[in-house]
């Protein structure tokens, strides 16, 4: 047997009552927060396992224990953006009191008393919550199921010495883990009489380390994420500076009310470009290059899914870089027209039309294909659900991610129009009006091509699903359309309409208007049925005088039934006479829509006679299963 001395660092760790019991330092959330390592530990089980929002909140309002009372205005604005807004990502539950008093009074105006007084109250009402959180840690933790379980240990099992004090070896761990919570969060170091934010610490302030301390792990080097990152949107990570914080008191003093709003507004813009640009740069480095890297998709898959996905990040960035200039005069800004114009105007603004048509038309079937491939794939719907929890994506699904293009070009008509209301200058004014005014072209443009590329989809699964033989009875439009492709035709409506085909006889159809037909579709089962019909038995079997369920609207025109508002009949011409359908629509409204949209449709035919874009599905997507155009097209 060996003899174990007094100075042997093993028989001093076997005396430390601090490794006896795995959970230990988890029995309440100020143990936890007396030890860095554990705390960050705690904070990466909580954010994959719950809604981490309270134990934030929790933590973010230990920071009120030490501010000025400057410094406290300015973080209550943050703590309220942050977790009280009703809009606010990580909202929690607020006591009655406190949302009562913020529902009448903006945060920024209470008193320091009153912000610090709810700050208190607001995280008193998270401590159950966090202690749920922890009392799950412990039982997830005696059964092996927690995360940086070795990290963890080797801080717990680790004897201070004067080479190695606990301090440096809390300090080295959290290096590795700091960047798991990608959160500002404050952690109470060792010897620290106030709290420091994670986000603050880094090897210059006291990790110089010996070799051998963390075998295996290496300190340099940047982690994957940071590989993919673009180094000039790092800065994004940060919240924006305020303008009212950074100008001189007297500056602000000599606006006129007019004036303030027009800088408020300003600010608006600039800050939201920040936010846009940064959840663009998530959409690149949390899901486009991970997928790419771990050959979860190709890059062809990736560039349908993301189209020109590079170059908008780049426009945006380039927007936000000369909005950030504008603003370095004391961040009062005086002149924003030329900024706009050059953005939503002329040749940049028709290359920016263009990009952000491609991407967000690709969106609805970009959403349908992740939305299968998640199904099928059990790695692909792993990657997705864990890329979903990470921070940065600040608790938004990639669904949710995907429609931000769309959406940030529906803000900037508004945002342009109040710029210029609140401007006094009048060729400045006629600018911002004119970019405004680009602005929704831009929009409507976009939009028309979202509603196409919807069309084509809705005509692509029509198709996938259509079954022409029940024209058979027909020989002659059995012949013509047995082999309608509806796909490669321009869809103009569609809609559920009941068909009349006698007073005792009628069919619910789906009803598709196309650029030079009227189809009427019959759901049963999974197929999209094209069935002729008859006002007789007689018709039936001598196959004549069939109704076809095609009808041209070259021959075609409307009138009204005037026993019944909601219907229209259609009256079609040919070779051997005129049929006549009746069709009824769930509202007189509808029914009005329904007319008007035909009526539009068959003056087109007769103004440019039959469309000559009948294969336009082809240059969208490809036949079959379908893949959308690359992005060169």
């Amino acid at each position: 047997m060996s003899i174990i001395g007094a100075e042997d660092e093993d028989f001093e760790n076997d005396l430390d009552p601090t490794v006896d019991d795995h959970s230990s330092h988890f029995t309440s959330i100020e143990l936890v927060k007396s030890r860095p390592t554990h705390l960050l530990v705690f904070l990466q089980h909580v954010i994959l396992q719950f809604d981490c929002s309270s134990l934030l909140c929790y933590l973010h309002a230990d920071l009120f224990k030490n501010l000025s009372t400057k410094e406290t205005k300015k973080q209550f604005v943050e703590f309220y953006n942050s977790f009280l807004d009703k809009s606010a990502i990580l909202r929690v539950q607020i006591p009655h009191n406190v949302s009562f008093e913020l529902d009448r009074t903006r945060p920024d105006l209470l008193s320091e008393e009153q912000q610090r007084k709810f700050v208190q109250d607001v995280q008193l009402a998270q401590a159950p919550e966090v202690l749920r959180q922890l009392e799950d840690f412990r039982q997830k933790r005696m059964m092996g199921m927690t995360p940086n379980a070795a990290e963890l240990l080797e801080v717990e099992s680790h004897y201070p010495t004067d080479r190695i004090p606990m301090e440096m070896k809390e300090k080295a761990i959290i290096l590795i883990l700091s960047p798991i919570p990608f959160i500002p969060i404050p952690l109470y170091l060792p010897h620290s009489s106030s709290p420091v934010l994670l986000s603050s610490i880094s090897v210059d302030e006291g990790v110089l380390l010996p070799e051998g301390v963390l075998p295996g792990l290496s300190l340099s080097g940047p982690t994957p994420q940071q590989e993919e990152q673009d180094p000039r949107l790092l800065e994004l990570e940060q919240d924006p500076p305020n303008w009212r914080e950074h100008t001189p008191p007297d500056t602000l003093k000599d606006l006129s009310k007019k004036e303030t709003k027009r800088q408020e507004v300003i600010n608006e813009l600039f800050a939201t470009e920040h936010a846009h640009v940064r959840m663009l740069s998530v959409l690149q480095t949390v899901f486009w290059k991970p997928l790419e890297r771990e050959e979860l998709m190709t890059a062809t898959e990736l560039a349908t899914i993301f189209p020109s996905l590079d170059e908008i990040i780049d426009m945006h960035y380039a927007f936000y870089e000369h909005l950030k200039k504008l603003r370095q005069h004391n961040f009062i800004v005086k002149a924003i027209g030329t900024t706009l114009l050059n953005r939503f105007g002329g040749t940049e603004g028709e290359w920016f039309q263009k990009l952000t048509s491609r991407f967000c038309s690709h969106q609805t079937w970009a959403l349908e294909q992740l939305k299968m491939r998640q199904k099928k794939d059990p790695r692909f719907n792993s990657f997705i659900l864990e890329a979903e929890s990470r921070p940065q994506c600040r608790r938004l699904q990639l669904k949710d991610i995907i429609p931000t293009e769309m959406q940030r070009l529906t803000k900037y008509p508004l945002l342009l129009e109040n710029i210029a209301k609140c401007t006094e200058d009048t060729l400045e004014k006629e600018s911002i009006q004119q970019s405004a005014e680009c602005c929704r072209k831009i929009l409507n443009h976009v939009n028309e091509e979202v509603k196409q590329m919807e069309n084509l989809l809705t005509l692509k699964d029509y198709q996938r699903r259509l079954d022409t033989s029940g024209l058979k009875p027909s020989n002659e439009l059995y012949l013509e359309y047995k082999y309608l492709d509806l796909a490669q035709r321009r869809m103009i409506y569609e809609g559920p309409l009941t068909w009349r085909v006698t007073k005792e006889k009628t069919l619910e159809v789906q009803c598709v208007l196309l650029g030079d037909l009227l189809v009427l579709l019959q759901k049963q089962d999974d197929k999209m049925v094209l069935k002729c019909q008859s006002k007789s038995n007689i018709a039936v079997q001598e196959g004549k005088q069939m109704l076809s369920p095609i009808i041209k609207l070259d021959s075609a025109f409307l009138r009204e039934v005037a026993t019944d508002r909601k219907a229209f009949y259609v009256i079609f011409t040919w070779d051997s006479g005129a049929q006549i359908y009746e069709l009824v629509a769930q509202s007189v409204g509808e029914r009005k829509n329904w007319t008007d949209v035909i009526k539009m449709a068959v003056d087109e035919l007769k103004k440019t006679g039959p469309p000559s874009d009948l294969k336009r599905g082809n240059s969208i997507l490809t036949g079959g299963g379908g893949n959308p155009y690359s992005p060169t097209t």
